[in-house]
């Protein structure tokens, strides 16, 4: 409304004015007026104009059917289809009234918009208020009854109705009133006593509010507040604060009260009521930085601390400690203190090929997660994965360097200090050891690519020196059977065939002995000669001869070895394919047979063994070492394995567009190591020919996909691995979805197979794992959403086969910029779920998380 100024100034320098002119303001701005009628009645101090009203200077302009201006009262008056817009700020009214002494306008049906995704040239030429309202995006709504513009972006209003967030051209059907506001667009909103309203319905009140109006502005985030059974009550008050247009931070400060107690069973068939073992109770501070200073680097890093006042609890068995270590004895309430965590996610491409990454999680113990994590899939997680890298690509190499660092979290065991028993528990207070994991410190892989000898053959070759350590000392200690127990005992076979738990002493005992994994470097060469040809028109022949060669070096025994092995690969394919051409649309019909072949005739050397005594078995530290099958005696054995497939697909190609509706891809893994020659006789011949037989399919059809994996185990007649998935997504909010994984062999290799070998290991094993995740999200047109999932365990026994259960229920306004939902989360052995309130804001500053 301040053109309105500068336009009664321009009236009042002639009393008798053209229907169209330009007029120079004493400011020496030129205002130009349009109108089909002007009229000047100087004993009445008015000017009227009167039909298709236009006032326009620079980039503002105001349209109304009639603008009448009274020098006497100094206001100026527009009624009928008022329309204001100066750069990306619009307004529309019935009638506004401004007192030009005070600046104040009073509007009848005003709506004042702030555009954006739209030119202010295309603004200015609209002609109706319609025409302004569907315009671009309103990320600000706002009427009043009386607004006093106090400079080009403030406003003082009385009465107002606001709604802050992107909509479309239609009313929102949520809004805020409040009695008065100060309104800066694009920063920010102070209101007194506003209200909150959804569908005319009042939803929340309070006596003062700040409104950040733009994505970067400091102020407070949405509370939030969970309920769960193994932290009891937690409240976080997030604060967004701005560093810049690169850089901000969370900082979010809360409490969680504790689970409620539960009954413990001591044994001997004593109860008493305690504590949780698992949760937290106390003060948490989680912090969060996240900075995007160019477009090639992005990151975002994250540290939270709590001061858990729950009691401290012994690692090897997750229960409280009791006085004098009795059993059945007093839990020791000391404190588990300060606990934390912290991540970090990092990209960059630093140019001329260069490019590194983190991503990287570490936690202060193994039951930090566990603690504040009830969801029954996170809780099942045993190790965390931090990796960070280095590289240079270039056309003809690639050089990376990389640590990777693992955290073992079966058991509480602290990472980053000592850990012993309360004196209270034992006053000699004896130090307990945890598990030591190997890490890889570091990775450094050289890869160069194929290069063409001759102009048919082509030779690549990958190098890789990798050192696998645990990340303190230079040996594991596990013991006996080179696994670690938290209760420090080894599995044996006892004499009824059963396995047995027997006292290990050599576990954790300081020394490197038994079966301790040592640390080693290793220097892993992988040479490969491959090339292609047509054989005629009816297949692609596809040979290749590799060979591995790996060095090792062990830092504590001092010992060295090697393995090596030739590698022999041959790949023929081919492909029939037929098209049916129809009116807008052509269907490719494809048949693609394929048989691999893969032979290793001897293996020279080893893996090296484990511990001190060079005469135990080969002990594989990862993927590389377990590259081969392995033998009765447990030593590397060439082979010869084949996979014969047939893969079909279906293609649809309209206009521009090519899509898969369809593939399926059946085939058959085969040993038949016994019919090859090799340098050293298998051990293991009466193994069978025949190995898993295998299905895959992929099939997607408007808003329906799935996909399933079918593994049929012919030694045992039996289904190995069963894996499906559907979805069905209308893309408007509505969707189904379910996934079934169920396994056999469980813990074996058999799924896992060698990275050089085309088929896995036969096994006897019956260990089987299903799994059952289901779910469906739905919306009922009127802003609310609904949300299930279940997780179900069919072959669990004694408990109920379903361990999870997920309930949301969500409201959110039809222009979706926030959205908040009550969760109800039921899991397996609770009598009442645990409650969460998630609220998400999107389109209008970072009110909201």
């Amino acid at each position: 409304m301040s053109l309105l100024v500068p336009v009664t100034v321009a009236l009042l320098v002639s009393a008798q004015i053209p229907l169209s002119a330009q007029l120079q303001l004493p400011t020496g701005e030129t205002v130009e007026v349009t109108a089909d009628l002007v009229v000047s009645e100087p004993e009445r101090q008015l000017l009227i104009a009167r039909g298709h009203t236009q006032l326009r200077t620079g980039q503002t302009v105001l349209r109304a059917d009639e603008v009448t201006y009274d020098q006497g009262a100094q206001t100026v008056s527009a009624t009928g289809g008022v329309m204001f817009v100066s750069g990306l700020f619009a307004a529309v009214a019935d009638a506004v009234v401004v007192d030009l002494k005070s600046n104040e306008a009073t509007a009848e049906g005003g709506l004042f918009m702030q555009k954006r995704n739209v030119t202010p040239e295309a603004l200015a030429a609209a002609e109706t208020p319609q025409q302004l309202r569907e315009m671009g995006d309103t990320p600000m709504l706002f009427r009043g009854t009386r607004i006093r513009r106090t400079d080009a972006n403030t406003f003082m209003v009385e009465d107002l109705v606001f709604n802050p967030c992107v909509c479309g051209p239609g009313d929102p059907d949520w809004r805020m009133e409040a009695r008065d506001a100060s309104i800066i667009t694009g920063e920010r909103a102070i209101l007194t006593w506003p209200v909150v309203y959804i569908a005319s319905v009042p939803v929340l009140a309070l006596p003062w509010l700040y409104l950040p109006l733009s994505d970067r502005r400091t102020g407070l985030l949405m509370p939030r507040l969970t309920t769960s059974s193994i932290a009891g009550f937690g409240i976080e008050q997030p604060i967004f604060i701005t560093l810049g247009r690169s850089y901000d931070l969370t900082v979010s400060p809360g409490y969680y009260t504790g689970a409620s107690r539960e009954t413990h069973d001591l044994g001997g068939g004593t109860l008493r009521e305690e504590p949780r073992y698992v949760g937290i109770r106390g003060p948490r501070l989680l912090t969060e930085f996240r900075y995007v200073p160019s477009e090639q680097t992005r990151g975002r890093w994250t540290l939270g601390f709590i001061y858990d006042l729950q009691p401290i609890r012994d690692p090897r068995t997750g229960a409280f400690y009791r006085q004098g270590n009795e059993p059945l004895g007093e839990a020791i309430t000391q404190a588990r203190g300060l606990r934390g965590e912290t991540s970090w996610q990092h990209t960059q491409e630093m140019g001329h090929g260069f490019s590194n990454r983190v991503d990287a999680a570490f936690v202060s113990d193994g039951y930090f997660t566990r603690d504040l994590t009830a969801d029954v899939v996170a809780r099942e997680n045993q190790y965390l994965r931090s990796t960070g890298a280095i590289s240079h690509r270039g056309e003809e190499h690639y050089l990376g360097l990389e640590v990777a660092i693992r955290q073992d979290i079966r058991w509480a065991y602290p990472f980053f200090r000592e850990d012993r028993v309360p004196a209270a528990a034992d006053p000699l207070r004896p130090v307990l050891h945890g598990p030591r994991t190997l890490q890889k410190l570091p990775a450094l892989t050289l890869s160069l690519p194929e290069q063409r000898l001759g102009g048919r053959w082509a030779l690549g070759m990958r190098m890789e020196f990798s050192r696998l350590s645990p990340l303190t000392g230079r040996f594991g200690d596990e013991g006996e059977d080179g696994l670690f127990d938290a209760s420090g005992a080894r599995i044996v076979t006892g004499p009824d065939g059963l396995p047995q738990a027997l006292l290990d002493p050599a576990q954790s005992n300081g020394r490197f002995d038994a079966s301790d994994r040592e640390a080693r470097d290793r220097l892993d060469l992988f040479p490969r000669l491959s090339t292609s040809f047509g054989w005629g028109p009816y297949a692609r022949v596809t040979p290749m001869v590799a060979l591995r060669q790996d060095l090792y070096g062990g830092e504590v025994s001092g010992r060295t070895a090697q393995r090596g092995y030739p590698m022999v690969d041959l790949q023929v394919d081919s492909e029939l394919a037929r098209s049916y051409v129809g009116a807008e649309s052509t269907y490719r019909h494809t048949l693609m047979p394929s048989v691999h072949l893969r032979y290793v005739p001897g293996v020279w050397g080893g893996v090296p063994p484990p511990g001190a005594s060079p005469g135990l078995p080969a002990q594989r530290y990862d993927e590389i070492d377990s590259a081969l099958p392995l033998g009765l005696d447990g030593q590397d054995e060439g082979f010869l394995h084949a996979v014969v497939e047939v893969t079909q697909s279906l293609q649809l190609k309209k206009e521009q567009a090519l899509r898969e509706p369809l593939r399926l891809r059946v085939g058959q893994g085969f040993d038949l190591t016994r019919y090859a020659p090799l340098w050293k006789e298998a051990s293991n011949q009466e193994a069978p020919i025949l190995r898993d037989t295998f299905a895959r399919l992929l099939a997607r059809v408007g808003i329906f996909s799935a996909g399933a994996l079918v593994r049929y185990d012919t030694q045992n007649a039996q289904i190995s691995q069963l894996s499906a998935e559907a979805h069905v997504d209308n893309g408007r909010g509505e969707a189904l979805y379910a996934r079934y994984d169920d396994l056999l062999a469980v813990g074996s290799d058999r799924l896992r197979r060698g990275i050089d070998t085309l088929v896995g290991p036969s096994s006897e094993s019956r260990a089987r794992a299903q799994l059952l995740t289901a779910g469906g999200r739905l919306t009922l047109g009127i802003g609310l959403g609904l949300r299930y999932e279940a997780i179900v365990q069919p072959l669990v026994q004694q408990q109920s086969a379903l361990a999870q259960q997920i309930l949301g229920v969500s409201y959110g306004p039809a222009c979706d910029c926030w959205r908040i939902e009550g969760v109800a989360t039921l899991r397996r052995g609770q009598k009442l779920p645990d409650f969460g309130l998630n609220f998400t804001v999107a389109g209008f500053g970072s009110f909201g998380s």
